[in-house]
C-alpha cells in the first residue's frame, strides 16, 4: 500500500467541514480535559479516522491520552463528518453549488417579495403588448383585493398576499366574483386561465409550492360550455312569462330580480323592516306586525333596503346594521348577502313593482310572535308562517313542475309539435346537452329552426338554464347605454351597478372620494329619477298604483 492510500485510511481525506461546522468541533473538543485549543484546531484542520493518526497530533503534547480518551475525541470527529458528508451528499442531489444556490434564491427572494411585479416584468420580455399586460395585472390585483378584503376576514390564519392563496380561495373566487359579474363562461375561464399563468410562473421561480388555480380551473372547463353564452330572451316573452304567473308570492319575487338585479338570497333575507310603501294597505301590516322601519327608509317612501354585505349564520340586524329590535336573526336560510355597497342599498320602487308588492302583501300569511318578520314568508294556517330557504324558492319557481308557477310549466306552453312555417313535424334537439344555447326545435322539412326560450331542464347545462339568476342578468343587460337590446330605457352605470345592484364602488381611480360620499347625494334627485326613467316595464298591470316619482304624491 502506498503512503497516499495509507493517509487516505487514517484521515477523512474527501470531507471538508464548513468554517461554522469546524468552530463547533473545536468548542465541543475543548470540553474534553486533555484537548487545548492548539491541539483541538489541528485535529479539527486533520479529521483523523483512528487512533493511531489521533496519536501523531497529539504526540508532541506532555500528557498522552487513554484508549478511552482516543475514542471519546474521534466519536466527536465522526459525528460532524457523517453531517458534512449528508451535507455534501444534499448539494449533489441538487446539482448547484452553493455559490449558483445563493444567487439563486436571491433572485427568488425578489419574485417572493413583488410576485406581480416581477411577472409583468418576465412577461414584458417575453413580448407581451402593455394592453395585455394592462388586463392580466388588473385580473391579479382584482384577485388580491378579494383574497385580502374577503378571504383573511374569515380565516384564522393572516393572509399577506397572493402566495399565502390555496385552490378554496380560487374556487370562491370563481363562483363569488367572476360567476356574479354578468361574465361569459369563455371570459371566467380567460380571467382564471390569466391567475394559472401567474402561478405557474411564481412555481418555476421557487416562490410558491404548487399551482391554487390548476384544479378550479379544470374543474370549470369541465363543467360548463365556454363556447355557450345564456340563451337570448325576448323582451315580448319575458313579459308573457310574467303575465302568465298565477301566484302573487311568485311575481313579486320575480320582479325583485328583474326591476333591481338583485340576488335569490338578498330576496330572501328581506324583512317587513326593509320595505317602505305609502300605502294604507302597507301601513296596515306593520302596524298589527308592530314593525318599526329600518332608520334608512323611514323617510324615503316607496323604496326598500337591501342589507349590506354579511355572511350565512350571521345575526341580522346586529351592531353594524342596527334595528330598534332587541335581538336579530340567524339568517341561515340563503347565503349571506354581497352587497358591496357600505350601509346597504336603498332601491327605489317603480310603479309596477309597488302593485306587486302590494297585491303580495294582501296575501302574505301573518307572521305574528316573531321579533324579525320576513317580508317573503310561506306557511300559515295550521304552520307557523317562516322566511322560505333557497331550496324552497327554487322548487317553487323552477326545479319543481309539481308547482304551478314552475318554470319547467311554462317551457310547456313553447313546445311545438307542428312546423309554424310548413306544418310538418318537429324534431326536438339538444335533450341532454346543447351545443348551443336554448332549447331548438328543427323542422324535417323545411329545415326552420324554433326556439325554446325559458326552460329549465335537469339535463341542460347551466347557461341553459333559466333560474333566478337571469334576472340579475336580465336586468344588468337590459339597461346598459351601450347595449340596450331588450327596450328603449337606459339607467346610467353608476345607478344601476353602484346603487341598484350593489356592486363595489371602487373604479381603482384616484378621484377624491369626497363627492362619492352619500351625505352630498340627493336621492331623489340622483338616484331614484335616473332609475325610474330607465327601468323597463312589463304591462303586468292595467293600472298600476303610482310611485313616488311617478305619479304618487307622498
Amino acid at each position: 500500500m502506498s503512503n497516499t492510500d495509507e493517509n487516505d485510511k487514517n484521515v477523512n481525506r474527501f470531507v471538508t467541514l464548513e468554517s461554522e461546522e469546524s468552530r463547533e468541533l473545536v468548542e465541543e473538543l475543548l470540553e474534553i480535559e486533555k484537548v487545548d485549543e492548539k491541539t483541538a484546531c489541528k485535529i479539527a484542520d486533520l479529521l483523523p479516522a483512528d487512533r493511531d493518526k489521533l496519536r501523531s497530533v497529539h504526540a508532541k503534547e506532555r500528557y498522552s491520552l487513554s484508549g478511552n480518551e482516543l475514542d471519546e475525541i474521534l466519536d466527536v470527529v465522526a459525528k460532524y463528518v457523517r453531517l458534512a458528508k449528508k451535507r455534501d451528499e444534499r448539494d449533489l442531489d441538487r446539482v448547484n453549488t452553493q455559490v449558483r444556490e445563493e444567487r439563486r434564491q436571491e433572485a427568488t427572494k425578489k419574485w417572493r417579495l413583488q410576485p406581480i411585479k416581477k411577472f409583468r416584468e418576465a412577461k414584458k420580455k417575453d413580448g407581451r403588448l402593455d394592453h395585455d399586460l394592462n388586463d392580466m395585472e388588473r385580473g391579479i390585483r382584482r384577485f388580491e383585493d378579494f383574497l385580502l378584503g374577503g378571504i383573511d376576514a374569515d380565516t384564522e390564519s393572516r393572509i399577506l398576499g397572493v402566495r399565502d392563496a390555496i385552490d378554496k380561495d380560487i374556487e370562491k373566487f370563481r363562483d363569488e366574483v367572476l360567476k356574479d359579474s354578468d361574465l361569459r363562461n369563455s371570459t371566467i375561464a380567460h380571467r382564471l386561465g390569466y391567475l394559472n399563468q401567474f402561478y405557474n410562473e411564481l412555481e418555476a421561480k421557487y416562490a410558491v409550492a404548487g399551482n391554487p388555480v390548476t384544479e378550479p380551473l379544470a374543474d370549470f372547463r369541465d363543467n360548463h360550455d365556454t363556447d355557450a353564452n345564456r340563451p337570448h330572451i325576448p323582451f315580448d316573452r319575458m313579459q308573457v312569462f310574467l303575465n302568465w304567473l298565477t301566484h302573487p308570492f311568485s311575481r313579486c319575487f320575480w320582479l325583485a330580480g328583474f326591476k333591481h338585479g338583485t340576488r335569490a338570497s338578498e330576496v330572501i333575507n328581506y324583512d317587513l323592516r326593509c320595505l317602505h310603501i305609502d300605502h294604507p294597505i302597507f301601513w296596515k301590516i306593520i302596524d298589527e306586525h308592530d314593525v318599526t322601519l329600518d332608520p334608512r327608509i323611514r323617510d324615503k317612501p316607496d323604496t326598500i333596503l337591501v342589507y349590506e354585505e354579511f355572511n350565512e349564520g350571521d345575526e341580522i340586524p346586529n351592531e353594524d346594521t342596527p334595528g330598534p329590535e332587541t335581538e336579530g336573526e340567524i339568517r341561515n336560510k340563503a347565503a349571506g348577502n354581497k352587497r358591496k355597497e357600505e350601509g346597504g342599498s336603498v332601491l327605489p320602487l317603480d310603479s309596477e313593482f309597488k302593485t306587486a308588492l302590494i297585491e303580495y302583501l294582501l296575501v302574505r300569511p301573518p307572521t305574528y310572535g316573531r321579533t324579525i318578520h320576513p317580508l317573503f314568508a310561506i306557511g300559515g294556517n295550521k304552520n307557523v308562517a317562516r322566511r322560505p330557504d333557497y331550496n324552497t324558492i327554487a322548487q317553487r319557481l323552477w326545479t319543481r313542475k309539481s308547482y304551478e308557477d314552475s318554470i319547467q310549466r311554462f317551457s310547456e306552453q313553447e313546445a311545438m309539435e307542428k312546423c309554424p312555417t310548413c306544418g310538418e313535424t318537429l324534431i326536438e334537439e339538444n335533450l341532454a346537452k346543447a351545443e348551443e344555447t336554448g332549447r331548438r326545435f328543427r323542422c324535417r322539412h323545411c329545415t326552420n329552426q324554433f326556439w325554446r326560450s325559458i326552460h329549465w331542464d335537469t339535463g341542460l347545462d347551466t347557461e341553459q338554464k333559466v333560474t333566478f339568476h337571469e334576472a340579475r342578468h336580465y336586468f344588468t343587460n337590459g339597461h346598459d347605454p351601450r347595449a340596450t337590446k331588450l327596450h328603449d330605457g337606459a339607467i346610467p352605470d353608476k345607478i344601476r351597478k353602484k346603487r341598484i345592484r350593489g356592486d363595489s364602488d371602487n373604479d381603482g381611480d384616484t378621484e377624491d372620494g369626497t363627492y362619492k360620499d352619500k351625505n352630498y347625494e340627493n336621492y331623489d334627485g340622483d338616484i331614484r329619477q335616473p332609475y325610474l326613467d330607465g327601468i323597463y316595464k312589463f304591462n303586468i298591470y292595467d293600472d298600476p298604483i303610482p310611485a313616488v316619482g311617478e305619479g304618487w304624491d307622498a
